[in-house]
């Protein structure tokens, strides 16, 4: 079988779910309409139950993406192709900060929506500083709130 991410976010998974709600977004795992992973919607992630723990922590780490980038106060709102693309653009650096590849299915998805380097570049901005922020906060995650965490810290 062809597994488009992989990796073992095992810690940080509970980091990124915690960080999301603390960013007042509500986070449910359940069927999803359209038959998509996850998607968004004004202060609402929502996740298909049955994902591998790292693609569930590539599509939350989209979808968080969404709600930093394209849920608030972003006038006017970007095209579907730009969202897309950021979105995936930091799914892919925060996954590969933290050892999930998720190389072939980043660029596959970005293409399907008509991605391309001059999008990138013209966002490269937003993404670099949703990414860093990401990472940063997922980081900095109390141990004590994961155990494997406060046992490697031991």
């Amino acid at each position: 079988e062809f597994v488009k991410v992989n990796g073992e976010p095992t810690d940080q998974l509970p980091a990124l779910e915690q960080l999301i709600r603390n960013n007042g977004i509500k986070l449910e795992y359940g069927p999803v309409p359209g038959g998509a992973e996850g998607m968004s919607c004004n202060g609402k992630i929502l996740i298909h139950p049955s994902l591998a723990p790292a693609e569930q922590f590539s599509v939350l780490v989209h979808e968080f993406a969404h709600e930093l980038l394209h849920q608030r106060d972003r006038d006017p709102r970007p095209s579907k192709t730009v969202r897309e693309t950021e979105a995936e653009a930091v799914a892919h650096i925060v996954c590969h900060a933290f050892g999930i590849d998720t190389t072939t299915h980043s660029s596959d998805y970005i293409q399907l929506y008509d991605g391309n380097a001059d999008t990138l570049s013209a966002s490269l901005q937003a993404i670099q500083s949703t990414a860093a922020k990401i990472i940063i906060e997922i980081s900095e995650t109390p141990a004590t709130d994961h155990p494997n965490l406060s046992a490697l810290a031991a």
